[in-house]
């Protein structure tokens, strides 16, 4: 339920922001940070479609587009928690951290806040995925530095790094070992793909791989 503070701001719950920015990524399908107009049709930004929701088209946020809300909320609040007991936030996660602890949003002033919110909910999607994906995963290693092996694993995550023109995939294996590796093509999350690689280096509970050609 938004209120009005003055002339110019409007105030928003918590809640309210939340569920809408689950809202958006329901209608959208996907993350968009800004309008887009390309031949002759529109695609608004998810902060776009929240506000309208919000703002200039009442009843379309639904129960469970605020319990997801709520959901994204506390598992982001907890994720930062975490990390932040070991090892120091970053700007963006510093940011993040502020915009979960607010009650209450003023808008405009912090229309920064509500953009960031609105990122997080194909985050937080991408990030159930990965749990799901990894639940039975078993801590360990397997072959020798160096060692050129032909395996299967499952892309559980990825990351594009734009420095070096390539992703870097977090996956596991048929037996449930953590893998990870880089890879210049679009692999999808979840599928199996069968993959020749040099084991490059273990860590306490993974194998990193690389010279990765894909079989399949």
């Amino acid at each position: 339920m938004s209120k009005k503070n003055t002339v110019e701001a409007v105030a928003y719950d918590a809640y309210d922001i939340w569920a809408a920015a689950v809202y958006a990524q329901r209608i959208n399908g996907a993350y968009i940070k800004e309008d887009l107009t390309y031949t002759g049709r529109h695609t608004l930004a998810n902060r776009t479609v929240a506000r309208q929701a919000l703002a200039e088209t009442p009843g379309l946020i639904t129960v469970a587009d605020k319990v997801k809300g709520k959901e994204v909320r506390k598992f982001i609040s907890s994720r930062l928690m975490i990390k932040a007991l070991t090892k120091k936030l970053n700007s963006f996660e510093d940011s993040l951290s502020q915009a979960v602890a607010l009650d209450e949003f003023i808008v405009p002033q912090d229309k920064m806040y509500i953009g960031i919110i609105n990122s997080q909910i194909s985050a937080y999607d991408r990030m159930k995925k990965e749990e799901k994906l990894i639940q039975d995963f078993v801590y360990g290693t397997y072959g020798k530095v160096g060692e050129r092996l032909e395996i299967k694993v499952t892309p559980t995550s990825s990351f594009w790094l734009t420095d070096w023109g390539t992703y870097r995939y977090n996956s596991i294996t048929e037996d449930n070992y953590k893998t990870s590796f880089y890879y210049k093509e679009k692999l999808e999350i979840g599928v199996a793909v069968k993959v020749r690689g040099t084991v490059k280096k273990h860590t306490v509970d993974t194998t990193t791989i690389n010279r990765i050609k894909v079989l399949n």
